[in-house]
């Protein structure tokens, strides 16, 4: 097997005409043409229905599982038809279903006609012109070769061969490309579908065939080896020397294997001295567009589709399997109801509204129609003279389906709301019931059990997620406040661990199901989800249950030297205790380690006090022991071979006062200036010291922001901002922590973020990839200002910051009303700058890798201009979610058994579908190395959530992605007192810099220190 690069290279340097292309259905695909395994499905529903006198739209959604189930099951009744996935399949379905040739014809010419050749059809078509490829050969019966090379250039001439002008075929230019239709031209053949036309190659065709293939190469893409004539010529002519001489590639999907006749075919060319290989590639429109790009040529037409690809690359992953069985709370969809739809002039949603809240009906306006779970007759009684065209039945278009905030979206949760409510339960928050028969006291609130649902699209099906919960009201009855209830509401939630998460889970799935299906009505229209969960793993599985892969990646080691590779550890503070700063690595003599000093801006009351706290980080602290990962702190010299220097109170120039009283009389924009002048004041002396310090006292609480809750202002935020652009990093240190109760967690913390201030290198994961930078992108949306923010930071290839740069976005687009994002002109222009701004860094590296993360979808536009910027460098484009209904339960070997006590393991990846994955990047550890036989779990409380990961664009595995991501939960050194956060460090800062990037003091277009946002 070679891979898809080594077949380019081999294919660009052959002689023009010396290769041909072999396509089978599956080069189609994106086209929009169906594959024979889908229209096995499609025979099976027409022959089922028109049978038995039912609608095909009963069975509408044909990847349903339980439509699939249905069909199967009864063509196995019935006896006298081959079985699932049995090699005659599509040609014995295909003649049940249309026993006359003239009508199969038909058929293929309804599903074949009107496409639009995908991109690699353009690229393929541009090479046959250029005659690099001088023949293809298809048992396809589209015509999107012959429609790709006329849309390149209309007046290229091509010669298209197919059983009905085979005898002319002496007659044909050699000098022209040609297609040759093996199966037969949809327009005018009698085309082979049944198994014996499949049996049959057309004499004239074949000797033609043979004949073009002496001393020829053959790539083979799409293509299974189904069809008996096409492998029986292979077969038959292989051993002879000059038959396709120059080499078989024969092409498979990453992780598909080839069939044994076709391996055995490859094998039997190998043993005759020939070039034969299978080649593992992405997709067929990314192979020819990869080819073509690598020959150099540039079409305009070609290069305005080349966004399009990549985005559907599958995501492959190759990491530890998890056997231990994994509960999810998520149930597949087994039918969704249609809609009655009608036209309307009604034009607005609150006229809607006011016609059928009084009705309580379930009703969207989309597009002027409307669309109900709602009875015609109803219907009728309710908008009368508003209906403006007969109601129908129908599912709403794709699109609407596909987005999370579409109104069939929204009718989904209404259904599920009528019919919660029908059963007696209690509607507390949005999607959110609780049962009031479950009322129990705790600590003088009433407490329910209830239950959070939400609904996701993914990959063409819908899920439900039931996410257990509680209510709380007073004892009383009454209501109470919002921070009241967020409050309480944790402090309970925080107890329920995996096992009894669970339990909960077990009960809301009884209690809403059937013990079949989960359902919910409104009259006849009927949302069913399955019953059994989502589940990965585990012995004894039942048949029915659908199953997700599960993987276990290992928690990311950090290394503490530059030479010696065995100073390394999977908790850093460890690692800093034992070894040191990775930087200290970097002098062979200590003594050449300078000291870091400290400035001081305080209250002259407080200045005792912050002087003391300091002085602190000087000094060893013990462990309280409850958070295993944080071992004692023997001080900060020790710990980071350096002197910490903290100025004397009677320094003028490193120790600013001022008087609290004064001060607090101060305005909030007035006590913002007053420090900003402290700024200028410092920065007379910038080089005399590392890190500002500025201590906040409790009693300046009302100036960290504006009362007014339309006002962006953040004193924290803008005085970050004003300090970078003097050359000034700064440390707020509030009151509060120098009072806290874990002092050695606020050491660490603190002494983690200073070092790195100072320009320090704490550690380094091992690199996955030396020649990989990684970008976070956020967006802020100002509404004071009127403006969008763009926020992006690059990061090294360790996941160590470099620069970030903000620039107001000229001409914001918006995704789904409120998300905004670039056009691919800003987005180019900002990538530009990131990248010029990485070899100004790092001007020997060498840049082959960018991975960009975001918590918004990837437009069209964003990923055309990124991919312009980085031309030249693999580009990995990825969205990250930190908010989803996603959770799991993690149990033993057994489903039957109880759940274990402690949660997930971070680190375990789910797929979801081809481009989307979960990644636990909180959840339980066990690493003896400090965590002993126990596991840990930070923080201790609660369940944790996944990240969602859906690419864009890329081609990396899916574990190498799934690992970088675990890495940089890391890599924030500004949060050093804990093993990681929860998000990516390139995401994590976007938030951060989001919010920062709204004050008055930012200045946008500039390439700032990362450190100085820290």
């Amino acid at each position: 097997m070679i891979s898809q690069e080594q077949l380019i290279r081999n294919f660009s340097v052959m002689e023009n005409g010396e290769v041909d292309f072999f396509l089978g259905a599956g080069a189609s695909v994106n086209s929009g043409i169906p594959t024979g395994g889908d229209l096995i499905w499609f025979f099976k529903r027409e022959i089922y229905c028109i049978e038995n006198h039912v609608s095909t739209e009963k069975f509408k959604d044909l990847k349903l599982p339980s439509t699939q189930k249905f069909l199967q099951d009864y063509f196995d009744k019935k006896g006298g038809y081959p079985p699932k996935y049995a090699s005659n399949e599509y040609s014995f379905y295909f003649q049940e279903c249309y026993n006359s040739c003239i009508a199969r014809k038909r058929f293929i010419e309804s599903k074949v006609t009107r496409h639009n050749p995908s991109l690699g059809y353009l690229c393929l078509a541009d090479m046959m012109i250029k005659n690099k490829v001088k023949r293809v050969w298809t048992t396809n019966f589209d015509a999107l070769t012959e429609t790709a090379v006329n849309i390149i250039n209309p007046q290229q001439e091509l010669l298209v061969c197919s059983s009905t002008n085979s005898n002319s075929i002496k007659n044909f230019n050699p000098t022209y490309p040609g297609v040759c239709k093996l199966h037969g031209d949809f327009r005018y053949d009698n085309l082979q579908n049944t198994e014996d036309e499949l049996q049959k190659l057309e004499s004239t065709l074949q000797e033609h065939w043979l004949h073009c293939l002496t001393n020829r190469g053959m790539i083979v893409i799409g293509y299974s080896g189904n069809d008996e004539s096409i492998m029986s010529f292979f077969e038959k002519h292989i051993a002879e020397p000059n038959f396709i001489s120059k080499g078989l590639y024969w092409t498979t999907l990453k992780g598909v294997p080839v069939s044994k006749r076709v391996s055995a075919l490859i094998e039997s060319a190998k043993s005759g001295g020939k070039i034969a290989d299978i080649v593992e590639i992405s997709k067929f429109d990314s192979l020819l567009y990869s080819i073509y790009k690598s020959l150099g040529f540039s079409n305009q037409l070609i290069e305005e589709k080349s966004a399009d690809i990549e985005a559907s690359s599958e995501l492959l992953f190759s990491g530890n399997r998890i056997k231990e069985f994994i509960k999810l709370n998520a149930f597949k969809a087994d039918s969704i109801p249609q809609c009655n739809c009608f036209k309307t002039d009604i034009i607005s949603w609150s006229e809607l509204k006011s016609i059928i809240n009084p009705h309580k009906c379930i009703a969207s306006l989309y597009n002027g129609q409307i669309y109900s779970f709602e009875s015609s007759e109803r219907l009728i009684s309710t908008f009368g003279n508003h209906i403006k065209s007969d109601i129908t039945l129908t599912f709403p278009e794709e699109r609407l389906l596909k987005k999370s905030d579409s109104v069939y979206t929204g009718m989904l949760y209404d259904l599920i709301k009528s019919s919660m409510l029908n059963r007696g339960f209690q509607c507390c928050k949005r999607n959110k019931y609780y049962d009031a028969k479950t009322k129990k006291t705790d600590s003088g609130y009433a407490v329910f059990d209830a239950i959070e649902m939400a609904i996701e699209y993914s990959a063409g099906e819908f899920y439900l997620f039931l996410l257990p919960s509680i209510h709380i009201l007073k004892e009383n009855g009454k209501q109470v406040s919002n921070d009241e209830y967020k409050i309480q509401s944790n402090r309970i939630l925080s107890r329920i661990y995996n096992k009894q998460y669970n339990e909960k889970l077990r009960i809301w799935q009884s209690t809403l199901s059937n013990k079949r299906t989960i359902s919910f009505t409104n009259g006849l229209f009927e949302l069913k989800f399955t019953f059994i969960p989502l589940s990965s793993g585990g012995e004894n599985r039942e048949k029915e249950w659908i199953k997700l892969n599960a993987y276990q990646y290992n928690e990311p080691i950090m290394c503490f030297s530059d030479t010696d590779m065995s100073h390394t550890s999977t908790n850093q503070l460890i690692g800093l205790s034992q070894y040191g700063p990775l930087d200290c690595s970097y002098i062979n003599d200590s003594r050449l380690q300078r000291p870091i000093q400290l400035a001081l801006f305080s209250p002259k009351e407080h200045l005792n006090k912050i002087i003391g706290h300091l002085n602190k980080l000087n000094n060893s602290s013990k462990s309280n022991g409850k958070d295993k990962f944080l071992p004692d702190y023997a001080g900060f010299e020790k710990i980071y071979q350096r002197p910490l220097l903290i100025p004397s109170s009677a320094d003028p120039n490193l120790c600013i006062t001022y008087p609290t009283k004064a001060t607090e009389q101060l305005t909030i924009q007035d006590f913002a200036a007053f420090i900003k002048r402290g700024i200028d004041r410092a920065a007379k002396n910038a080089m005399d010291f590392d890190v500002m310090v500025i201590f906040v006292p409790t009693s300046f609480a009302r100036f960290r922001e504006s009362p007014d809750s339309s006002d962006d202002y953040n004193l924290h935020d803008a005085i970050k901002l004003y300090a970078a652009d003097k050359g000034i990093s700064v440390q707020f240190i509030e009151e509060r922590s120098t009072n806290a109760y874990d002092t050695c967690k606020v050491l660490w913390g603190l002494s983690t973020s200073l070092y790195a201030k100072s320009q320090g290198i704490l550690w380094h994961p091992r690199s996955i990839s030396d020649d990989t930078a990684y970008i976070g992108i956020g967006y802020a949306k100002s509404e004071k200002q009127g403006i969008c923010i763009g926020c992006s930071q690059l990061f090294d290839s360790t996941g160590t910051g470099i620069r970030m740069i903000l620039r107001k976005i000229k001409n914001p687009c918006f995704f789904e009303k409120s998300n905004p994002y670039m056009d691919r002109n800003e987005a180019r222009e900002m990538m530009i700058e990131l990248r010029e701004s990485y070899y100004h860094c790092c001007p020997t590296a060498k840049l082959n890798r960018v991975v960009i993360h975001k918590t918004t979808p990837f437009m069209k536009e964003e990923i055309i201009g990124i991919t312009q910027a980085f031309e030249g460098v693999d580009v990995e484009l990825l969205q990250i979610q930190e908010h989803s209904p996603w959770r799991a339960i993690r149990f033993g070997m057994q489903a039957t058994q109880q759940a274990e006590n402690f949660a997930i393991k971070r680190g375990t990846v789910i797929p979801t579908n081809k481009d989307s994955f979960l990644i636990w990047t909180h959840g339980s550890l066990n690493i003896p190395e400090w965590t002993g036989s126990y596991n840990y779990f930070k923080g201790g409380r609660g369940i944790p959530a996944p990240l969602v990961v859906k690419r864009f664009w890329g081609q990396s595995e899916g574990g190498i992605l799934a690992e970088e991501i675990l890495m940089l939960t890391k890599m924030n050194w500004n949060s050093g007192d804990s093993l990681y956060k929860s998000l990516p460090v390139t995401l994590d800062f976007a938030k951060v810099l989001s919010r920062m990037s709204k004050q008055n003091e930012v200045l946008f277009d500039k390439s700032y220190d990362f450190r100085y946002f820290m």
